[in-house]
């Protein structure tokens, strides 16, 4: 039998004998019971508990030691916690494993701490392992490299005359192309004239960074991965994530590809972890739109045990970096300036509100649930301006609907989260301090860039928060321990922290309400799915740096270990 702390209580005298040896008639005989532990269970009294007791993946009682011993029989693997602390399963509200993990096995991986000049010694070595003419893509390059000069086409030209090279920007809205790529794509300089996104210099020659749209379309004209690799990074990302203790996460934004992939990966083998996917929806990244269109409407295809295609991405606006997030007011003047920029530069929406309302509209009507791209003030405003009208025109719509980023939020629109129930999808690698940072400060100045979320001003509004890695955009990792630490002491915009408490409810009660699963998971209660993690130390107990070292000892996903560090018991 697998014993996660090595120690079954059922050898280890003659009262926890007789205990195993008596059935109570009125109660089922559990598959598996934990006891001795510190159980924070996150339910709606924020219960502490001592064990539970799961059976066919549920848990069915979960209290004080002595009150579940009445679950234990002669089948039944009783596991001894010693006193280690558990918490409900990890909800990721807010990822892009497969593409994280695919640069990560097969494309050509740095990461966006790297110095632009090495950037180029990083192709060059993944161009000698390339056949001729062969795409060579990867990433990821810090944005607040695009506008020094210090990643420009004639970089990678001279590692990478003869192959086209696309890499990502740390924000995944940017690229960075050669010459090839730039004559693959057919962004020519008459082409930038057209197209904004396709950055020029002086001379209104495209540089090599492409923005937005632009990257989005030279994107459809690499030739993706095999459906073999596909389904090699989605096992590589729910490991990873059983790893950290994630037991549910979002796929963010997600192509044909890779719902197939996940699809096709649990039918055959069962995944670890359920996967909520966001189909890409009215976007140019990885395929056309008439594609993403044809995806949703056969999403019940790719719909199984433990991956929900319900689902559908919207894109507001861009990025800060990139003078594309959208705001309620300018850039930094002095940013703009840095950048030939005009002064009342505040970036600009991707839809047309018209039509993005009417197909959100459309979307709920049909039982799909919606996620909206917002990392500007205005963009966020839009977004509920959206959601408004969406529960106007579908009054008896059911469904909690989510914007991702919400960054700067007006204090006019933190009310409106409650009122229409949207979930504020959080990311904490944003306010983390970095080479991201940095370039936030420059254009957004340090005032709106400390709102960017406003954590606390939410949670004091009475909006639901779902934490979110975003990884592999900034974050460097989909740990999320140091994420949970900096929701309680944040180094930038302090004043946006929150009690431990309420963070691990972002992790747990808000990510399950925002994919729609309150009533299975987010939380340690009889009736709902068994997902757990065993931790290494109890984050109530030690200082809020520390929290960012939790080791995950165990994870229990639908009642099975799908994940166990080595010594455990040590």
């Amino acid at each position: 039998m697998t014993r996660i702390m090595g120690i079954s209580l059922c050898i280890l005298g003659l009262q926890a004998a007789s205990a195993c040896a008596a059935q109570n008639a009125t109660q089922d005989v559990a598959d598996r019971v934990y006891m001795n532990g510190i159980i924070y269970t996150q339910d709606d009294a924020r219960t502490k508990a001592q064990a539970v007791a799961i059976k066919n993946g549920t848990f069915v009682a979960v209290g004080r030691d002595q009150d579940l011993k009445g679950y234990i029989g002669h089948s039944t693997e009783v596991v001894d916690l010693r006193g280690k602390t558990v918490m409900p399963g990890i909800i990721d509200a807010h990822g892009h494993y497969v593409r994280g993990f695919k640069r990560e096995l097969f494309n050509c991986d740095f990461p966006s701490s790297t110095p632009a000049a090495a950037i180029a010694d990083r192709v060059q070595a993944c161009v000698k392992n390339a056949k001729p003419g062969e795409w060579v893509v990867g990433g990821a390059w810090a944005s607040s490299y695009a506008n020094t000069g210090g990643v420009n086409k004639a970089v990678l030209d001279a590692v990478s005359p003869d192959n086209p090279v696309y890499l990502l920007d740390d924000t995944g809205h940017n690229g960075y192309v050669n010459s090839r790529a730039l004559a693959a794509a057919g962004f020519t300089k008459e082409k930038a004239r057209e197209m904004p996104a396709i950055v020029t210099d002086d001379q209104g020659e495209p540089t090599g960074i492409l923005q937005e749209d632009a990257a989005g379309a030279l994107t459809q004209i690499i030739v993706p991965m095999s459906d073999e690799k596909y389904r090699a990074v989605v096992r590589k990302a729910v490991g990873m994530a059983n790893r950290y203790g994630i037991t549910t996460f979002v796929e963010a934004r997600t192509d044909r590809s890779t719902i197939k992939a996940y699809h096709d990966v649990d039918e055959k083998e069962g995944l670890t972890a359920r996967v909520v996917a966001f189909l890409q929806y009215a976007t140019d990244f990885n395929e056309s739109r008439d594609m993403q269109r044809e995806t949703l409407d056969q999403r019940q295809r790719y719909q199984s045990k433990n991956v929900n295609a319900n689902n559908a991405k919207f894109y507001l606006d861009g990025v800060p970096p990139a003078f594309t997030a959208a705001l309620l007011t300018p850039y930094q003047a002095k940013a703009l300036h840095a950048h030939h920029l005009p002064e009342d530069v505040r970036g600009h929406l991707r839809m047309p509100p018209d039509t993005l309302r009417k197909d959100a509209i459309a979307l709920d009507q049909q039982g799909i649930t919606l996620k909206f791209h917002a990392a500007g003030d205005a963009a966020v405003r839009e977004a509920l301006d959206t959601l408004e009208a969406v529960r106007k025109a579908n009054p008896n719509g059911h469904l909690h609907h989510s914007i991702a980023h919400v960054g700067m939020a007006s204090p006019k629109d933190l009310p409106r989260f409650k009122a229409l129930d949207v979930t504020a999808d959080i990311a904490p690698p944003i306010w983390i301090e970095g080479p991201y940072s940095d370039t936030m400060t420059e254009v957004l100045g340090p005032a709106r860039y400390a709102r960017t979320p406003p954590t606390a001003e939410l949670l004091k509004a009475g909006a639901t928060i779902a934490y979110g890695s975003d990884w592999p955009s900034i974050a460097a990792s989909i740990n999320p321990w140091p994420s949970l630490a900096s929701m309680v002491h944040r180094d930038i915009g302090p004043e946006q922290s929150i009690p431990l408490e309420d963070a691990i409810d972002t992790m747990t009660r808000g990510g399950a309400w925002s994919v729609n699963q309150s009533a299975e998971i987010g939380s340690i209660e009889p009736g709902k799915s068994a997902d757990m993690v065993v931790i290494d130390r109890d984050p109530f107990a030690i200082a809020a740096d520390d929290i960012a070292d939790i080791e995950v000892l165990s994870t229990v996903f639908r009642g099975e270990t799908v994940y166990q560090r080595d010594r455990v018991g040590e």
